[in-house]
């Protein structure tokens, strides 16, 4: 399933995700720009994302991903192979790019295999028929998680994914995704472009304040003798169906207790 958005002329905003039900269980949001692709969905919707694309008419001289993630990574061959683009990411991702593991079950279910890719990596600057792409290191969600700065716009993958976080996969690095946020903070942008939403700095900015504030609530809790799973139960009892079925169905890849226990080891670095 794919819907868009024409954002402002030569900029677009795809948003893929494979149908269940008559809706993608999840969405996840690719970007157009002057020529560029940035991040390219999921292997589930890579032939419509390509399909599209050409409808379009649409010239693609490259496509620039944010970190290896199926969700992003997950078209990026087809691109290439159908519009002889060639693929960019970080020097970090390069080795899982051209050889993924095998995901599990839910993740090939939910966003698919993702299939080899060979890319090139990003520099610092990289210029594309005038273009300038300038890159930062944006560890957290990702080992390898990258996000491109292009003219006013900021492209940052899944740098940030809600405002304020219930649920993360388990080799997330929230000390990284704290310092991440407060480098991106001193750069000049308008407006950060990621997966799972657009955010003005002050959004930004207040994500980090609310990842911060959660960890002192956490230790406090921890302080006083509550175990991991009684603080998930006194913090996040409350939460969207879809955050205890993510638990459920991922074997625990994806929990609250995740972002708990990950909230408390930042106190001990």
């Amino acid at each position: 399933m794919l819907k868009w958005e024409r954002i402002a002329k030569d900029f677009m905003a795809v948003s893929v995700g494979k149908e269940y039900d008559g809706e993608p269980y999840y969405w996840t949001t690719f970007y157009y720009y002057k020529g560029l692709v940035i991040d390219t969905g999921c292997p589930h919707t890579a032939e419509e994302s390509a399909k599209f694309m050409k409808d379009m008419n649409i010239n693609i001289e490259a496509v620039l991903l944010t970190h290896y993630h199926e969700d992003h990574c997950g078209g990026a061959y087809l691109f290439r192979e159908r519009f002889g683009a060639e693929v960019f990411a970080s020097q970090k991702s390069m080795e899982i790019l051209a050889n993924p593991p095998e995901v599990p079950a839910y993740r090939q279910v939910v966003w698919g295999q993702p299939k080899p890719v060979k890319a090139k990596p990003l520099k610092e600057v990289i210029e594309f028929s005038g273009l300038a792409v300038k890159t930062f290191e944006t560890p957290g969600h990702s080992f390898d998680g990258v996000s491109l700065l292009i003219e006013d716009y900021l492209f940052i993958g899944d740098l940030v994914t809600n405002p304020s976080p219930v649920i993360i996969m388990r080799d997330e690095n929230l000390a990284e995704t704290v310092n991440s946020l407060k480098m991106v903070l001193n750069l000049s942008f308008e407006k950060a472009y990621g997966g799972h939403g657009v955010w003005r700095k002050n959004d930004l900015a207040k994500v980090l304040e609310n990842i911060l504030d959660l960890k002192s609530n956490v230790e406090a809790l921890h302080c006083m003798g509550l175990s991991i799973e009684q603080i998930v139960e006194k913090l996040f009892s409350k939460v969207p169906k879809k955050v205890v079925q993510m638990e459920v169905i991922s074997k625990g890849e994806w929990s609250r207790r995740n972002l708990v226990k990950a909230l408390l080891e930042m106190g001990q670095k």
